[in-house]
């Protein structure tokens, strides 16, 4: 298996079971715990996953919400967006209904990465 694939499918892996060691996934892969370590490293550049040390709770995370396959907004959260868009190309304060504001809050956390401080373990 090649890198990019392996890399794949540990985050597949990591989005159905949210938090793993990478002992247990370096095991499952057929690798090196330095290997996975450095996939680890490459995913975390672009991926919402952070790792935390410690002999219980330690392991890679990956941020509440996030999937894979989480490409494309759902058509809700696409209406809010337009609104945000079209109120900022007319340069007009944007009015947005208390369920538009909850959609907006949800689609900031969805798609954005957690700022924990990564130690390498």
């Amino acid at each position: 298996m090649d890198a990019a694939i392996r890399r794949y499918n540990i985050m597949k892996l990591l989005c159905r079971r949210r938090h793993e060691t990478t002992a247990n996934l370096a095991m499952e892969f057929g690798v090196s715990v330095r290997t996975m370590r450095r996939d680890i490293d490459f995913l975390s550049l672009t991926e919402p996953i952070y790792t935390k040390c410690g002999r219980f709770g330690g392991g890679v995370y990956v941020m509440d919400g996030y999937t894979v396959d989480n490409m494309y907004f759902k058509g809700s959260e696409t209406k809010v967006m337009e609104k945000v868009l079209d109120c900022a190309e007319k340069k007009e304060a944007c009015q947005l209904s208390s369920d538009e504001i909850t959609e907006l809050k949800q689609l900031v956390k969805n798609y954005t990465k957690p700022n924990a401080v990564q130690k390498k373990c």
